[in-house]
């Protein structure tokens, strides 16, 4: 418990957690079925009584699509994309019951792809996942886990809530895996790659004033540098891991070869090639079958110093 939280803070914390151990219960207690069928269900009603998200869907969709696609089809990879993220979040308590055989249950086949991690590993320097929020992430997390292949670890942002965070990071770390929080020391990433374990990175989401603005969808983006900076300083190399869905309410795990890039000697230009090469194979991964993101994502709300003003959302 951080003691720098208030009294009223921490009974606001507990009382949020009993709240959400009483939802909970429920849900555990559903088949995969059920949670399919009540993802829908609250996913619909989600996409119609959201408009601020809508709109934020559908910025984003024109920025990625422009005129190639429909009104009626950015709709409808907007609502599909909302029912994904209620899927998701339902999907990752119910694995809290009986956690080991529900996410076999959700990764019912053998990952594609991984000789491609046999091949990187051989090499003694670990490696990094690319990855985004796309599919169930988390439960990937925790299936790769599982599949032992290699010491896995996350990186995740702590919550403020001390209760709920205690949970959560026993949920992921349940199948053997490691948590490095956003907020702690880089070098703690570097050390595990030297033991020749794996790291999954994020890079789908906005970076703020501090990233760098490469091409994603044809318009500049703020995206976190770490993910080269940390290849390029380890040599560890990055391959791309992606959960897609079926229409059973599944997934499929997909291990992509290593990115291959090379070094110029010039380092501020290398990572930023690096981290827009990066972007160019999620922007791949989306491109192809885009209703499994996170489209109600502020994906480009940080904008280059010299746009000025110019505010997307």
């Amino acid at each position: 418990m951080d003691r720098r939280q208030t009294i009223p803070k921490k009974i606001r914390y507990f009382l949020e957690y009993i709240l959400f151990r009483l939802i909970l219960f429920p849900i555990q207690m559903l088949s995969l079925n059920g949670i399919c069928i009540l993802g829908r269900l609250l996913g619909n009603a989600l996409y119609h009584t959201s408009p601020k998200r809508r709109k934020i869907a559908r910025i984003n969709l024109d920025i990625a699509f422009g005129d190639t696609k429909t009104t009626e089809e950015k709709n409808r990879i907007t609502k599909q994309s909302m029912i994904y993220m209620v899927m998701i979040v339902l999907q990752c308590l119910w694995v809290t019951r009986n956690t080991k055989q529900r996410i076999y249950q959700l990764f019912p086949s053998h990952p594609e792809g991984i000789e491609h991690l046999d091949q990187a590993l051989k090499r003694g320097k670990g490696a990094f996942y690319l990855m985004a929020h796309y599919g169930n992430w988390e439960a990937l997390g925790m299936y790769w886990g599982y599949k032992n292949f290699s010491q896995v670890y996350s990186i995740a942002r702590k919550l403020d809530n001390s209760y709920l965070e205690h949970f959560i990071t026993q949920l992921r770390t349940s199948s053997g895996g490691g948590v490095f929080h956003k907020e702690g020391s880089p070098l703690k990433v570097v050390r595990a790659v030297k033991k020749n374990s794996c790291v999954g990175v994020m890079m789908d989401q906005n970076g703020g004033i501090g990233g760098l603005f490469v091409d994603f969808f044809g318009k500049k983006a703020a995206t976190p540098r770490s993910l080269a900076l940390l290849s390029y300083s380890t040599g560890a190399p990055v391959l791309p891991l992606i959960p897609y869905p079926t229409e059973k309410g599944t997934y499929q795990a997909v291990l992509f070869p290593e990115i291959k890039l090379e070094k110029t000697g010039d380092k501020d230009a290398d990572i930023f090639r690096w981290t827009e090469e990066y972007q160019k194979v999620l922007e791949k991964v989306i491109r192809e079958h885009p209703e499994p993101w996170m489209w109600i994502h502020r994906r480009w709300k940080t904008r280059p110093p010299e746009e000025g003003r110019n505010f997307i959302y």
